[in-house]
């Protein structure tokens, strides 16, 4: 009997639950959810907006819809719109809020700065019915906006605020440099630079064959995506005045998905830092920032791979360093570095060792270097082998100091190529075996 009365009673007590939940916690969101539908000045959603057209400031600025999220200006005439813009102008829109009402009998629109509103604006649904919202001056704490709707002869009070609507033709405008996707793009031309892609992989094309610094190739390519002008040239600057017949910098990009190039000119400095600009496919001249001018303008080697050596840690089984004379090797032992003796290396150390050889950039590469001796190299100061399973070690020779750039030559045995590296590269692989071997734990105090 105890049991069935338990059972009962945690049977009510889900039943009360279930009724606090639809009543009070799902019930009080869906009474703000209603309250919040009750205060909006315009009952439509963004989605069925097919027309706005924007007054202020003796500007008239009309757009259509052209698709779901596709949007056209037809006033002023030819010039394309910027469709994320008009959508968040059409969700402003359809967000705006009544906090209260003033009855048209005590209502005198010059009081309210009705009679030459500041701000108006056209709402066309795409059902056809059209609603004009006029806004006025802000309430003397202004913390509110007189507004008034074409439905009512009331004048209304709202948070939302007249400044907030003053978009300029500039504002709602495509601003997008160039139409292009950094990720199908598969060459780059600009200067006397070539770039190509190759799977995953960039390789330099001209003015010399080498591997290219990928993250350099993306971050240009993702920057051109991503920008946007600052601002439009006057109608009377033709392309000659801009500088761009012939342009000044031309970036041709090879949109392999398309197989068309998309071509972004760059003409003369507009104003101090900015620049004319021109997507090829297009007939305005814009003004941009020179972030991407800047990149197209740097050398050759900025954009070649710089990487010391490409180290694969997992076949790593042995490291050998010798300096002069002095040699001593360690192996890799499970998830541990240990010398022949069985001694135990510092992991930390030696993982910072390869960070340094693996992570750290060439300051100088010298495609055609004159004999050894020149740099050192014939007799290296210190040399490091990788034994990586069956294939050759890999080996690193350090040689004599470079005074410009300021560094050390170092040669790989992977590459033909001398480079000029940091000094911090010589110094981290400069040890002693005392230097990264485990300290013993201390032995516990005995009474």
């Amino acid at each position: 009997m105890r049991f069935r009365g338990t059972v009962i009673l945690l049977a009510v007590f889900v039943v009360l639950g279930v009724y606090v939940y639809f009543t009070e916690y799902r019930g009080k969101e869906e009474r703000q959810q209603q309250q919040a539908a009750e205060k909006k000045v315009v009952h439509f959603e963004p989605k069925d907006v097919g027309e706005i057209t924007l007054k202020h400031d003796n500007t008239t600025i009309t757009a259509v819809r052209k698709g779901e999220k596709q949007w056209q200006i037809t006033n002023p005439a030819g010039i394309e719109a910027d469709s994320d813009e008009w959508e968040r102008l059409a969700q402003s829109i359809s967000d705006i809020q009544r906090e209260d009402s003033i009855p048209a009998s005590t209502a005198d629109l010059a009081n309210f700065g009705l009679d030459k509103p500041p701000v108006e604006i056209a709402v066309k649904l795409a059902a056809g019915r059209t609603t004009t919202i006029q806004f006025g001056s802000e309430n003397p704490r202004k913390t509110l906006n007189y507004l008034k709707i074409s439905d009512s002869n009331d004048v209304l009070l709202s948070p939302s605020k007249a400044d907030a609507f003053k978009k300029t033709l500039t504002d709602l405008r495509n601003k997008k440099v160039v139409d292009v996707e950094a990720t199908v793009i598969d060459s780059v031309k600009f200067q006397d630079i070539t770039l190509q892609k190759s799977g995953e992989d960039w390789n330099l094309k001209t003015p010399l064959a080498a591997k290219a610094d990928p993250s350099e190739v993306s971050m240009l390519l993702s920057t051109v995506q991503f920008s946007r002008a600052t601002g439009f040239a006057e109608d009377s600057v033709d392309l000659k005045q801009a500088g761009l017949a012939p342009p000044a910098v031309q970036l041709t990009m090879h949109d392999g998905k398309a197989n068309a190039d998309r071509v972004l000119m760059f003409g003369k400095e507009a104003e101090s830092g900015k620049y004319y600009a021109k997507d090829a496919a297009r007939p305005m001249i814009f003004i941009v920032d020179s972030q991407i001018i800047d990149k197209l303008r740097r050398p050759v080697f900025d954009w070649r791979d710089k990487s010391i050596v490409q180290l694969n840690r997992d076949k790593i089984q042995e490291i050998e360093i010798a300096r002069g004379p002095d040699k001593f090797s360690f192996k890799k032992v499970e998830a541990d570095w240990k010398l022949p003796d069985g001694r135990k290396l510092q992991w930390d150390k030696v993982s910072s060792m390869l960070n340094t050889l693996e992570f750290e950039k060439a300051k100088d590469i010298i495609d055609s270097p004159k004999a050894l001796s020149t740099y050192g190299l014939d007799a290296p100061k210190l040399q490091i082998a990788f034994k990586q399973g069956d294939s050759s070690p890999l080996q690193v020779a350090v040689g004599g100091n470079s005074k410009t750039p300021e560094g050390v030559y170092l040669k790989t045995s992977s590459n033909a190529a001398v480079m000029v590296v940091s000094m911090d590269v010589y110094d981290k692989f400069n040890v002693k075996v005392d230097d990264l071997v485990e300290a013993k734990p201390a032995a516990a105090n005995s009474k």
